[in-house]
């Protein structure tokens, strides 16, 4: 908060003297800082807290025979799965073009960038380098780099931007352009929550049998039974969904009191929305799979039976509604070169959807399955420095 003050401060000395170089080269230098540290993310954080976030403990651990839930459980507790550009600076952000010889000696000015990127999959990130104007160039032309599966690659890269990518204006006596680095890369963001079951009549028949006697209390299945589950709240027999790192959290919420019976129709909601630790912005939504389990059947028309991934039934999400969730948070501008979806938009969890299933073969006593849902999406993030032409004469 001390920084925020400390901007808000320099911007009204940058307002009451706008032609002393000090004050907009300090303005800039803060500036950048705040957009480029996740900042903005904070301030939201702040603001949004009374929006009621569901989100897991997502600690790992080992049940059943169930590899791929030890993999997203795994990956629920990584820190690093994405993209984290950690450094962006220009070679030299003043440059001096006061007289003609230094204006026309001016050919190009570069900026490194350093990070990090990290993935379940192999995934291809594209850097670009940009300004408020123009393109700029990588050297070697070298701007993809080809990430491993589960491997963590460091990179630092070279801009280069030419002096026709800036359009300076020699009249002021300072001159402040923008330059980006943006990294653009496909991710894939799993997630899953468990599902208890039992025939009606039986269970129906063990609440009735619990109720009988001189005290009488709530019959409660899941103590009755010992279950050990962090995911479930034994009180209210709700449940929570586990995903794993990066930028979009992916969340799988019912509202419904477990046990789940084979006689009624139930409702999962699906909702994709921030990680605040992250900063970026996603592009678009590519994919949505839901994958369920032999006893569960889904009752919906936006999704399409495609095929069987270890033993569970996976469907994936219609192009129309892909292209629907893609049009909740449609862009309120035009970013350079491509435009984003707005990202206040999805960060407050607006990108929702639904889907309707029914337990289709309930066992005669409690038993414990999974819903799973994977989410592919375009994600960026930019980060930004200032150039300053100076013009002292």
């Amino acid at each position: 908060m001390s920084l925020f003050i400390i901007f808000i401060v320099i911007v009204s000395l940058s307002i009451a003297w706008p032609t002393k170089p000090f004050f907009n080269i300090v303005y800039n230098e803060v500036g950048d800082n705040l957009v480029n540290t996740g900042f903005g993310n904070s301030i939201k954080q702040g603001v949004t807290s009374f929006v009621k976030i569901f989100s897991s403990k997502g600690q790992a651990e080992v049940l059943e025979s169930y590899s791929w839930k030890s993999t997203i459980d795994e990956n629920s507790n990584k820190q690093d799965l994405g993209v984290k550009i950690t450094s962006f600076r220009a070679n030299n952000d003043i440059i001096d073009i006061t007289t003609s010889e230094r204006l026309a000696s001016f050919k190009e000015t570069g900026a490194i960038v350093e990070g990090y990127a990290s993935s379940t999959e192999q995934t291809n990130i594209e850097f670009s380098c940009l300004t408020e104007n123009g393109i700029g160039v990588f050297a070697n032309q070298f701007n993809i780099l080809q990430v491993s599966k589960n491997r963590k690659e460091f990179f630092t890269r070279r801009c280069i931007y030419p002096k026709n990518s800036f359009q300076i204006d020699t009249n002021k006596v300072t001159d402040s352009q923008k330059i980006k680095i943006r990294a653009s890369y496909d991710f894939t963001t799993e997630s899953y929550i468990p599902v208890y079951f039992i025939k009606k009549d039986i269970f129906d028949a063990l609440r009735e049998e619990g109720s009988r006697g001189p005290v009488r209390f709530k019959y409660n299945i899941f103590e009755e039974n010992n279950i050990q589950d962090e995911h479930l709240n034994k009180q209210d027999g709700t449940v929570s969904s586990v995903y794993t790192k990066g930028p979009v959290k992916l969340e799988l919420r019912s509202q419904y009191t477990q046990p789940l019976m084979e006689e009624d129709s139930y409702i999962l909601g699906i909702r994709l929305y921030d990680d605040l630790s992250w900063t970026g912005n996603v592009e678009k939504i590519n994919e949505l799979d839901i994958l369920m389990p032999q006893e569960i059947d889904i009752i919906s028309e936006n999704f399409e039976y495609v095929t069987e991934e270890d033993n569970f039934k996976v469907y994936k999400a219609k192009d129309s509604l892909i292209q629907e969730l893609n049009d909740v948070c449609k862009p309120v501008k035009q970013s350079i070169l491509k435009e984003l979806i707005d990202e206040d938009c999805w960060r407050r969890g607006n990108i929702v959807t639904s889907i309707e299933f029914s337990i289709n073969d309930a066992p005669d006593e409690l038993s414990k399955t999974f819903i799973r849902a994977k989410v592919n999406y375009k994600f960026s993030d930019e980060k930004q420095d200032t150039i300053t032409f100076l013009n002292t004469a």
